[in-house]
């Protein structure tokens, strides 16, 4: 037994085991005269190179100020670790909802501290955060000077409210916004569409100053995520195709993925995120307005004029209402976009299906290599029965065009007896 318990103990020591470390503290862990996990964290950090920081839900509020100064002593910590890789910090966000100003800002200088203490890191994350505006930049201009010749991968997901507060401090945040341009090896940036993200890439007077000096940029992904939900689309300007054109030059592999989430029927804000020379590779377009929506040929119309055909290589489409004419719809739309070779298609009719499948087969897909199709509003048992029965058939005709496919059913039937019935079935067909 003491062998095993010194084997265990061995492996628990070495650096394959404590590469990644995971710091979040819970009531009971906060309630200890001594904290069991500062002792680890000061017995082997050395050995840590990637580290998640998670904010978990505290119960008892007297515990938060002894959690903020933990975190803080974790973070002192670990500014002694130069072979630091990733960071990750995530859902401060419920932790400053229940702190005070001091508290708050204690916080924010121990994380800008460490930030500045890190040279190598090479991925950083900002998940459900939402520092103060002033706030995040200090934290980016920290992060970018410190780690500027080694950073790859920025994540600002959730980092800052949707615009400053202050607007007279607009001209000197954007100052500082403006160093991200000045990453040798950023290769990939995911953002929210926020102020934050207009102000980092300056107008085309700007970057025509800067051009010369990021010849050598590698930036090759932006990830945008977008929800209408809980921005004021009329708060932002928006990028035009000269700046997306502009911004081409800059980074010449340049890729976009765009997560477009809308709950209204406004065009604004179409336009507004998807513009001419936008280099879109991947659209996941969510649509849950329930009334006046935007139709589906106004969203591929505006694809189509913004040359967006040219591009896209994936499309994930989801509509709160069932798209109508679906096999017209798509038959056009795979005819212009010949890069296409992944499609979702969510919330889609029962009743839709079949004309798909055959519209399909007199114009074959040549560019599709995965479809999946989410089929819902199947109305009766009838219903279901039948499109059972078409679901070999659906399966035979997809092999033909060599294609991975899922056709998914997932939803609740009306029974004879006037009751509610599950089903749930998914047909798969998988190239070889």
């Amino acid at each position: 037994m003491s062998l095993v318990c010194h084997k265990w103990f061995e492996g628990y020591g070495s650096p394959s085991v404590l590469k990644t470390f995971r710091f979040s503290l819970i009531d009971s862990q906060l309630s200890m005269d001594t904290c069991l996990v500062i002792k680890i964290v000061r017995k082997y950090s050395i050995m840590f190179q990637h580290v998640e920081i998670h904010y978990d839900i505290i119960m008892n509020n007297h515990l938060i100020y002894t959690l903020c100064q933990q975190f803080k002593l974790f973070l002192e910590i670990l500014t002694s670790n130069w072979k630091l890789i990733s960071v990750k910090f995530r859902d401060f966000v419920w932790l400053f909802a229940d702190t005070d100003t001091r508290t708050y800002g204690d916080v924010i200088r121990a994380i800008i501290s460490f930030l500045g203490s890190q040279h190598y890191l090479k991925r950083v994350e900002f998940d459900q955060c939402f520092f103060g505006y002033q706030e995040g930049v200090e934290i980016l201009k920290n992060l970018t000077q410190s780690s500027r010749d080694s950073l790859n991968h920025l994540v600002i997901r959730g980092f800052v409210p949707s615009e400053p507060k202050n607007k007279e401090q607009d001209s000197t945040a954007e100052q500082n916004l403006t160093m991200l341009l000045d990453l040798p090896h950023l290769k990939s940036l995911e953002t929210d569409y926020l102020f934050i993200f207009e102000n980092t890439f300056p107008r085309h007077s700007e970057v025509t100053k800067t051009s010369k000096n990021c010849e050598t940029r590698v930036l090759s992904k932006i990830i945008l995520n977008y929800d209408g939900d809980s921005i004021d689309i009329e708060c932002f300007r928006g990028l035009t195709s000269t700046d997306w054109l502009f911004l081409k030059q800059l980074y010449t592999d340049l890729q976009v993925e765009l997560n477009f989430t809308t709950h209204s029927s406004s065009r604004r804000e179409l336009e507004l995120l998807i513009a001419p020379c936008i280099p879109i590779t991947r659209l996941d377009y969510t649509n849950y307005a329930y009334h006046m929506r935007i139709e589906y040929d106004v969203l591929f119309d505006h694809l189509l004029a913004c040359k967006i055909n040219d591009h896209l290589i994936a499309l994930r489409l989801e509509w709160i209402l069932p798209i109508q004419d679906l096999d017209f719809t798509f038959t056009s739309f795979l005819q212009a976009y010949k890069k296409l070779k992944y499609l979702e298609l969510f919330n889609i009719r029962a009743d839709d299906i079949d004309p798909l499948m055959e519209s399909w087969q007199e114009n074959r897909p040549e560019s599709l290599e995965k479809v999946v199709i989410d089929i819902s509003y199947i109305q009766d048992e009838d219903d279901y029965a039948s499109l059972m029965n078409l679901t070999n058939e659906y399966v035979s005709l997809l092999e033909l065009f060599n294609v991975d496919t899922s056709l998914r059913q997932d939803c609740q039937v009306a029974k004879q007896d006037g009751r509610y019935g599950k089903h749930s079935n998914e047909a798969v067909v998988v190239k070889d």
